[in-house]
């Protein structure tokens, strides 16, 4: 099996710091205002899976969720595209503790569901969802909803 190691340097440059606010750059009132407003739209969508904060790997998904998003399509590879990113803000040499927490929360949340049906939106899968499936399955739910907030807001 292949290993994949975080390479800094070959790293989409775009997407390295698009993980929220850094302290040491100013930001405008309307980017925090939208940053906290796609926090608060994926931990509902993660609690409605049944992912909650306490979760190992819930901060990882908000990250995947976010990365998914800021790219804007979802023909993404996980091991190339989303998982080192997400290794390299967190220090991490390799990605594979991201993986495997992602995977894990979402193994949970399904089981969760198997013992006690309709607990969660985990049965909405037919069955076990990939972590690719699952994320991009949330990052899809989360755009929906912030872009309804903006039309109610605007009307």
């Amino acid at each position: 099996m292949r290993k994949y190691h975080v390479n800094k340097e070959t790293a989409h440059a775009d997407s390295l710091f698009m993980f929220g606010i850094d302290a040491s750059v100013r930001h405008s009132g309307e980017e925090i205002a939208e940053y906290i407003e796609f926090l608060n739209c994926s931990t509902a969508v993660l609690n409605e899976f049944g992912i909650h904060m306490g979760t190992n790997g819930y901060s990882y998904l908000i990250d995947a969720i976010k990365i998914i998003i800021d790219r804007e399509r979802y023909d993404v590879r996980m091991k190339t595209d989303v998982y080192p990113l997400i290794a390299i803000k967190y220090g991490m040499k390799r990605q594979d503790p991201v993986e495997h927490s992602i995977r894990n929360a979402i193994n949970t949340a399904y089981e969760d569901n198997i013992r006690k049906p309709g607990c969660n939106r985990m049965d909405g899968f037919a069955r076990k969802p990939t972590a690719k499936h699952f994320i991009i399955y949330a990052a899809d739910v989360v755009y929906k909803r912030m872009c309804r907030r903006v039309i109610n807001n605007i009307s």
